[in-house]
């Protein structure tokens, strides 16, 4: 029985998948949705909390390449992200 990480391997022997794969789109749909995943948000709640529309967090989550930066910095900032879409640092304190 195939595993999806054997779909995986066969699939990026395709050029043109393995181009979607590693295309900015396709990581900054995976890392959104694993975000909003990460705080139990629906789409509706992040677009509401985003002031967006629900069709666009889906737009973004399946990779759409046509999303403006300004509404993607609206999305990263209710998802508490820096505006290139990576969570902030963090300050750990060492208490001794």
């Amino acid at each position: 029985m195939a595993t999806l990480n054997d779909l995986k391997s066969r699939l990026m022997q395709n050029e043109e998948i393995k181009e979607a794969f590693e295309s900015v789109e396709y990581n900054r749909s995976r890392n959104l949705f694993k975000r909003r995943m990460e705080l139990g948000l629906s789409q509706r709640e992040l677009a509401d909390k985003a002031s967006v529309t629900q069709k666009t967090i889906s737009r973004i989550e399946g990779g759409d390449p046509g999303i403006r930066q300004a509404t993607l910095i609206k999305v990263y900032t209710a998802l508490d992200l820096k505006e290139d879409g990576t969570p902030p640092e963090r300050e750990y304190v060492v208490h001794q």
